[in-house]
């Protein structure tokens, strides 16, 4: 009985083991789980692949990049160096025009110094021939009341100048 109960025990097992199996096989099949594994291995495959292309595009986006900021500095030197050139030309122009704008009007200074110079001996002269006139006047009217002779003679003479002018 021991042996039937041992054979029992086996075959019940192996009968176990057998549904399970067939259930777990079942299972696999209606499922596709190797199909999915395949699929799901695919994706990761694909996922690596489009990873490596990411990364050689990013490192020759990144050498690019690396690429125009060498020369991006070697483009700001340059216009660096054209826009002081710039400014030393614009600089010298502007002393130069600021030179000839000061000859002008050292020039401009001079004349009206040589003018208003005139101006002055004009009004020197005006004045002292006003003076002189003035003096001499005095001296006239004086020598004249002092003198009644030579006030009389130049009447005179006057009358005789009058006489002699024909119309």
């Amino acid at each position: 009985m021991f042996e039937t109960f041992l054979d029992y025990i086996a075959r019940t097992n192996l009968f176990n083991f057998i549904i399970f199996a067939s259930i777990i096989v079942f299972i696999f099949v209606k499922l596709d789980v190797l199909g999915g594994l395949d699929k799901g291995a695919k994706i990761v495959s694909d996922k690596i692949d489009d990873s490596k292309n990411a990364k050689e595009t990013s490192e020759s986006n990144l050498q690019s990049i690396e690429n125009k900021l060498s020369s991006l500095q070697d483009e700001v030197n340059q216009i660096i160096d054209k826009s002081e050139k710039n400014a030393e030309i614009v600089g010298e122009q502007i002393i130069s025009e600021a030179n000839k704008s000061t000859e002008n009007i050292k020039a401009n200074t001079l004349k009206l110094i040589n003018n208003k110079t005139e101006v002055l001996k004009n009004d020197i002269m005006r004045r002292a021939s006003i003076a002189s006139v003035e003096v001499a006047k005095e001296q006239i009217i004086n020598e004249l009341s002092n003198n009644y002779d030579l006030h009389n003679k130049l009447i005179d003479e006057s009358i005789e100048a009058i006489n002699g002018v024909n119309l």
